[in-house]
C-alpha cells in the first residue's frame, strides 16, 4: 500500500474571511497559507473547469496532524446547494475536544449554529462519547466529539 495518511480535507466556501474566522478564530486552527491562485493549468485539468481562480486557505489543525484546505472560487462563479446529512456526498469533519460543554457554550455565544445540545452516545449500556454537530458559516457540519 502506498497511501500513508490523510494529507488534507478540502471544503469549498463562499466567503474565505468568514470561514477563516470560524476555523482559525473559533476552532483554533493555524493559518499556514492564504493566497489567490490562477493560471494553474493543472487546476483547470483536475477540476475539469476553465480559467480557475481560487483563494486558498490552508490551516493546520491544533495537533498539527491534519490539514484543512478552504477554497473560495473566484472564477468560475460557485453555486450553492442544500446541505443535509441524508444527501449522498455530504460530509462532516469531526474535531476532538476535552470539554465539549465549554466549547459548545463558547461557540454558541459566538453565534455558531448547532443541531442540538451535546448528547451522550450510549453503546452497550455505557457512555462512549459526547457529541454535537456545529455548522460552519456555509452550513458544513463540524462534529464536536469528546470521548469518554
Amino acid at each position: 500500500m502506498t497511501i500513508s495518511r490523510i494529507h488534507h480535507i478540502t471544503f469549498m466556501v463562499s466567503d474565505m474571511d468568514r470561514s477563516l474566522h470560524f476555523y482559525r478564530g473559533l476552532l483554533g486552527f493555524e493559518l499556514v497559507l492564504d493566497q489567490v491562485r490562477q493560471n494553474v493549468p493543472a487546476y483547470d485539468q483536475v477540476m475539469n473547469l476553465q480559467d480557475v481562480k481560487v483563494r486558498v486557505g490552508l490551516l493546520n489543525d491544533p495537533s498539527k496532524q491534519a490539514m484543512l484546505a478552504l477554497f473560495q472560487y473566484l472564477h468560475p462563479s460557485p453555486s450553492q446547494r442544500q446541505m443535509n446529512n441524508l444527501f449522498v456526498g455530504s460530509a462532516a469533519m469531526g474535531v476532538q475536544t476535552d470539554d465539549i460543554d465549554a466549547d459548545y457554550q463558547r461557540l454558541q455565544h459566538a453565534g455558531v449554529r448547532f443541531s442540538s445540545e451535546p448528547v451522550d452516545v450510549v453503546r452497550d449500556g455505557k457512555v462512549a462519547a459526547r457529541l454535537v454537530y456545529a455548522f460552519d458559516p456555509d452550513g458544513l457540519v463540524v462534529e464536536l466529539y469528546q470521548p469518554s
